[in-house]
């Protein structure tokens, strides 16, 4: 499944509008903020369609899971090519078989939680909570790619001696920010998972930078940006990937790139890819292939996008106020 889905969903007392373009998108929020009645109608619209006064407008079938804990597999069968919406109390959901049947399913899933799900790869992007106006209510972004939480002006973001960037893994990511900030303390947290324990380990009184994939921190942001806010001193950046950062930066010259970019849930198939950050590291590597200096490689960096114009031009994707810090 591909594409970006415009969905209307309304009552005569209630209006839902969103759209959905990833394979996971989190709907998350306290009682009372119409996750529930979101849900609720769907399913009302799905069993009795408009007979009950309600009106769906898609272009692609939504379902509303309500079968079995055994059975789910079974009964998801009947549904692909569709947006499949499940509510939180489902175990299943939450379970290793689950997360392993999405990275080939045909659909979209929409998960109605407050629960992290830990083993499913969602992008921070795709977290939101229901904004009411009136009888219209929307999805609205929780987490976004750039975060300043604090700003302690007396030690200063600007001082690289006592800055340190917390970068995700060992990998691609961490040997280009470990070669061109050689001015700045660079850790690994060693996996999206060890953030925001490796946030605790550091010194508190230090000005701290993360930089993570947001692509599939989603289980994880929220402890992280939590903790964030006991610092003095922290800014958080969260790009798709650092594949996506090489591919936005512009060093290949490859016009066909800023197309992909500009709108990538048409060419990212569900069924191929649980997260962006895979398609991403795919496409950057089907870009270089060819060239044996460009050739990226994950586990090694090559030195072409560590030297000179080239590392300056990775750095400048990031928003402003990161650069300043570094």
């Amino acid at each position: 499944m591909k594409g970006r889905h415009h969905i209307v969903l309304e009552t005569a007392n209630l209006k839902y509008e969103f759209d959905i373009k990833r394979n996971i998108t989190v709907i998350q929020g306290d009682s009372a903020t119409g996750k529930t009645t979101l849900i609720d109608i769907m399913d009302e619209y799905v069993r009795r369609g408009s007979n009950r006064g309600i009106r769906l407008q898609s272009d692609v079938p939504c379902e509303v899971y309500v079968g079995t804990e055994e059975r789910w597999k079974y009964e998801l069968e009947g549904m692909q090519g569709s947006i499949v919406f499940f509510d939180e109390d489902y175990r299943f959901i939450y379970s290793h078989e689950f997360a392993e049947y999405i990275q080939t399913a045909d659909n979209y899933f929409v998960f109605i939680t407050r629960k992290p799900l830990k083993n499913l790869p969602y992008s921070i992007n795709e977290i939101y909570g229901i904004k009411t106006s009136g009888k219209y209510h929307f999805p609205e972004q929780v987490y976004h790619e750039f975060y300043p939480i604090y700003r302690d002006q007396s030690n200063g973001h600007g001082n690289q001696a006592e800055l340190m960037v917390l970068i995700e893994d060992k990998e691609s990511g961490y040997q280009f920010f470990n070669k061109v900030l050689s001015a700045v303390n660079v850790v690994s947290a060693e996996g999206n998972s060890k953030i925001q324990a490796k946030m605790i380990e550091t010194d508190g009184e230090s000005s701290l930078l993360i930089i993570a994939d947001g692509a599939a921190l989603g289980p994880y942001i929220d402890g992280i940006v939590k903790y964030a806010g006991f610092r003095k001193s922290v800014a958080l950046y969260f790009p798709e990937s650092f594949e996506w950062m090489i591919l936005k930066s512009g060093v290949l010259e490859d016009r066909g790139i800023d197309e992909i970019l500009s709108h990538p849930e048409d060419y990212i198939d569900s069924r191929e890819y649980i997260s962006w950050e895979r398609f991403f590291t795919a496409l950057l590597r089907e870009c270089t292939v060819d060239d044996r200096y460009k050739q990226y490689n994950k586990s090694d960096i090559p030195e072409f996008y560590t030297q000179g114009k080239n590392a300056d031009r990775i750095l400048s994707v990031m928003p402003g106020e990161i650069r300043e810090l570094l």
